[in-house]
Parts: C-alpha cells; sequence; structure tokens
C-alpha cells in the first residue's frame, strides 16, 4: 500500500492522511461491540474534487473505500467489513454553504453534524424538521441520509430526515461527480425542489448506507419553528404496550399534527430508575411505562385545540399526567425545550455503565410491536443459559428489550430494540468468548426480529449482510439492487462487502 499512500498523499497532503497503527484502530470501530476491521489508511478529504481523484486511485489499485461520518452507526456501517482499504473520513466537510432564506432551503457539506447545522439554523428561527437521528450531536448529515435517520426529534410531524431532501452532490464511485433535483439542469444555480428534470435520482442515495456514491453536498428543507408549543409527559397503566399502541393509533386516526409522540416501556422505567438514570422520576411510586407528546402550532388558538384533543384521547386511555413541569416529571418539556433529543434517545443502551449495545433498530407498523415485544421476551427466555455466561463473570445479566418507541411518519413507528451486552474486555482481563457469543446472539436476534417483516434502514454490514444471507430480500429486489450497484461501481470498491457485494483485493 506504500505506493497508493504516495498517491494520495499528494491529493489531501501529509497533514490529512495517515497509516500510523494507533489511527488505523481508532477508526476500525463505531458503536457495535464485536465487528471490528482494521483500515490500511485513513484520509481526510476537504471537497468532491479530491474524494473524485481519491475514488479514481481507489479502482486503479482495487481498493476498497468506506466513507465515515460520525462513525456512530451501530450496524458496522462506518468501518471496513474486513481488514485493509482506505476509511474516508468526511468530518473535515462541515461547512454550511448557503442557507436560502427566501427558499427555505440549506445546503451543507454532509460531514456536518445535526448539531451544528440546527444550532446554526435556530439563529434564523428555523429548523430541519426531522433533526436528524437521536445521535445528532456527532452523526453526520451525510449519513443521515443514507440511512433514512430519525430519532432526534419531529419525526411524527416530518417523518426521517431523507423527507426533507432537496438535492445532492454525489460522488460516484468510479469519480464522477453529479448534481441530482433541480441543480441537474446546468442553468439552476440553487437547489429549490427535489423532483423533476426526469426520474428522481436523489431516492437512489437515500438509505442506500454508502454502496453508490458518496455524499458531499446535501440541501434540505427548513423550516420556521412555530412560535407556540407545548409538551406532557403520562403515566401509562397496566398492559401498556397495547394501550400505547391504541394510543398512537387513535392520534393519527384523529389527525392531529403531533410533533413528537414516544413510548417507554415499563422496564426502561423500572431499571432506568434503580441505575440513576431518571432522576426526575424518582418521586413516582408506581413506576409504570411513560409516554408524551410534543405539538407545535402558530397560535394559541391552534394550540389549545390540539393540546385538548390529545390530553382526552391519553384521558380516555386511564393515563396519569405528571404535571406541567420538569420536576413534575415531564420528561416532554425537557426533550423540546433544553435540546434533550439528542442525550436521551438510546436509554437502553445507557441503562447499565459498561454495556455495549446489540441493536435492532427498525422500522414497523403501530398494531405490531407490541407483538415484537413479546417475542423479545420469548426470545429472551429461550437465551438465558447464553446470558448467564455473562452473568457468572460480571455478575450482571445482559437486558434485552426496547428504547423509545417513537411515531413517524404514516401509521409506523420506530422500534429501538436490541440488547445491551458486555465486550470481550471485562475486569482487566480478556474473554474471548464473549465475542463469540455477542455474535451468534446478534444474529439470532436480528433474524427473530426479520421475520416479523420489519424495516431496516440503518443497515451497516451487518444487518445489510443478514439480509441477504436469510434470502430474506425478493429475488426481484435484490437482482435490481446489484444491478444498479454493478453499473455505479463495476469493481465494487466502495463500501465493500455490505450486501454482499464483494470486491477489492479479497
Amino acid at each position: 500500500m506504500s505506493e497508493v499512500y504516495k498517491k494520495l498523499e499528494k491529493i489531501v497532503t501529509e497533514k490529512f492522511i495517515s497509516n500510523n497503527l494507533i489511527v488505523r484502530h481508532a477508526y476500525s470501530r463505531n458503536v457495535d461491540p464485536v465487528l471490528q476491521g482494521v483500515p490500511d489508511i485513513v484520509i481526510r478529504p476537504k471537497n468532491a474534487e479530491e474524494i473524485s481523484e481519491i475514488l479514481k486511485i481507489a479502482n486503479e489499485e482495487n481498493v476498497p473505500v468506506i466513507p465515515r461520518g460520525g462513525g456512530d452507526c451501530e450496524f458496522g456501517g462506518s468501518k471496513p467489513v474486513e481488514d485493509g482499504g482506505i476509511v474516508l473520513d468526511m468530518k473535515r466537510m462541515n461547512n454550511i454553504i448557503h442557507l436560502d432564506e427566501d427558499n427555505l432551503t440549506v445546503t451543507v457539506e454532509a460531514g456536518i453534524s445535526w448539531g451544528k447545522l440546527n444550532e446554526y439554523l435556530c439563529h434564523y428561527g428555523l429548523y430541519t424538521g426531522c433533526m436528524g437521528p437521536g445521535s445528532g450531536m456527532t452523526a453526520s448529515v451525510g449519513g443521515g441520509i443514507s440511512h433514512h435517520s430519525v430519532g432526534g426529534g419531529g419525526c411524527a410531524k416530518y417523518g426521517s430526515c431523507t423527507n426533507q431532501l432537496v438535492g445532492l452532490q454525489v460522488v460516484l464511485p468510479t469519480g464522477e461527480i453529479i448534481e441530482t433535483g433541480s441543480k441537474a439542469n446546468k442553468y439552476t444555480k440553487q437547489h429549490f425542489n427535489r423532483c423533476g428534470n426526469g426520474p428522481d435520482l436523489n431516492g437512489l442515495f437515500c438509505g442506500d448506507n454508502g454502496i453508490l456514491g458518496v455524499k458531499t453536498q446535501v440541501t434540505l428543507q427548513v423550516f420556521p419553528r412555530p412560535q407556540y408549543a407545548d409538551y406532557k409527559t403520562f403515566l401509562l397503566p397496566r398492559k401498556d404496550r397495547a394501550v400505547s399502541s391504541k394510543i398512537f393509533s387513535e392520534v393519527r386516526r384523529a389527525g392531529i399534527d403531533v410533533y413528537d409522540l414516544m413510548y417507554i416501556y415499563d422496564i426502561i422505567v423500572k431499571i432506568g430508575c434503580q441505575q440513576g438514570m431518571f432522576p426526575l422520576w424518582d418521586h413516582i411510586k408506581k413506576k409504570r411505562a411513560i409516554m408524551f407528546y410534543t405539538v407545535e402550532a402558530n397560535s394559541e388558538g391552534e394550540l389549545k385545540e390540539k393540546v385538548k384533543q390529545l390530553d382526552q384521547i391519553f384521558l380516555n386511555n386511564k393515563c396519569e399526567s405528571l404535571g406541567p413541569e420538569i420536576s413534575d416529571g415531564n420528561i416532554a418539556k425537557w426533550h423540546y425545550v433544553e435540546q434533550g433529543h439528542w442525550q436521551f434517545y438510546h436509554n437502553l443502551w445507557g441503562m447499565v455503565p459498561a454495556l455495549e449495545p446489540c441493536t435492532a433498530e427498525c422500522f414497523t407498523p403501530i398494531n405490531m410491536y407490541p407483538k415484537i415485544l413479546d417475542d423479545i421476551d420469548q426470545w429472551d427466555m429461550e437465551h438465558n443459559d447464553d446470558m448467564q455466561v455473562f452473568t457468572n463473570i460480571t455478575g450482571q445479566r445482559p437486558i434485552s428489550g426496547s428504547g423509545p418507541i417513537l411515531l413517524i411518519d404514516g401509521c409506523n413507528v420506530e422500534l429501538t430494540c436490541g440488547f445491551t451486552t458486555f465486550g470481550s474486555y471485562y475486569n482487566g482481563e480478556i474473554h474471548e468468548n464473549f465475542e463469540e457469543l455477542n455474535l451468534r446472539l446478534w444474529k439470532s436476534f436480528l433474524e427473530r426480529v426479520t421475520k416479523w417483516g420489519v424495516e431496516w434502514y440503518m443497515m451497516g454490514e451487518f444487518a445489510s449482510r443478514l439480509m441477504v444471507d436469510l434470502e430474506a430480500y425478493l429475488p426481484e429486489y435484490y437482482k435490481l439492487l446489484a444491478t444498479v450497484k454493478n453499473a455505479l461501481d463495476p469493481k465494487n470498491i466502495l463500501s465493500t462487502g455490505k450486501f454482499n457485494f464483494w470486491g477489492g483485493k479479497r
């Protein structure tokens, strides 16, 4: 790789490239605990032109390239599937290019975080609608588009962040730079509309998990933040899974334009309070499930009517309001007013310090998730002997279940299910059997959830390959995907291995 390194160094200078062993290992992990591939080279380009040159060299040398945004993917999405290759670190490309206040769009470099972008927009009374993923303090905008991300807030009203996409600049795997949307017309100066000038090629790169091109610039719709908002938190009665599903459905059927609607089921509340995660709920005697809503409006009258309708739905379902202030337990107010959405979303993964996530986050219809949660309980019991292996050494059993379940567009929710577990390093010792056991349990969990007909979005290496290995894709669908991949990336150098599209020097 020394000759490849020298060629790449000429593109970005020695300051923005490294083959140092420590740096390479730092880029061999993201959030998941059991997958690891160590790259040969890490490089930080500054623009699309540099990325184009990098990809051309990678094609010449048949070397895999792995784009990496914020590194927050939980399925191995932003690191090599196997050892070797070039990690393309996008975080140097984190600038705001243009805010069009007339047409309400913003164009940014793809490496910028959702947090930085929305901090900028708030000075103009604007926001991105969907605030990106729950890891938006560090997660990149390009990564969010690659994953159909949700979770940061506003998903019940705006849907996933790809719903707000207007246009893209993309470097194709072979190095060509393209514009989608309105800027496909060479006479257009700024993106102003997504659909037109032919097929919607933006959609090709939404949810592609980085296999079809490197997103370098993203143009999003932005929205005026409404002047009025309210937010309430409720304690649910028993049989909370069925009750929460009923509430989600009734809100949608009533046509209420709710900004956020989230459900945190009872086990998370109980264990979370025991672990000191939810001090605002310490005063609650009965640690039952929690559900909260946020609603926005452009007038006091509109807000009052929405709140009246929402409160009636909760009260009809025998829910108990926790009071208007954060000190009363109103996590909805903290979530919206104090920007808690980027600190709160993955509460399952933070329940016990040092435990790591094996996630199974997915989209599913409202009426389906109570059954999936019941089946996860059954899965947990069936794998009790495996779980006991961890307990015997650590004194702590892995925890399966789901973090917050949140309403997204349509009559769908995001189910943030999975289990927390221990990495192989514990208390100064390496337990090699932990890694093998985690991998086997994770595959078993994902297969179980897949067969409920869920929709994966943040697929990375693990879920994308599992779908292929399980033959879960319709054959015609996978054949078409492979045809598109081969047309754009004939040597399969970009995000090699995802969806079992192999190439490079394997």
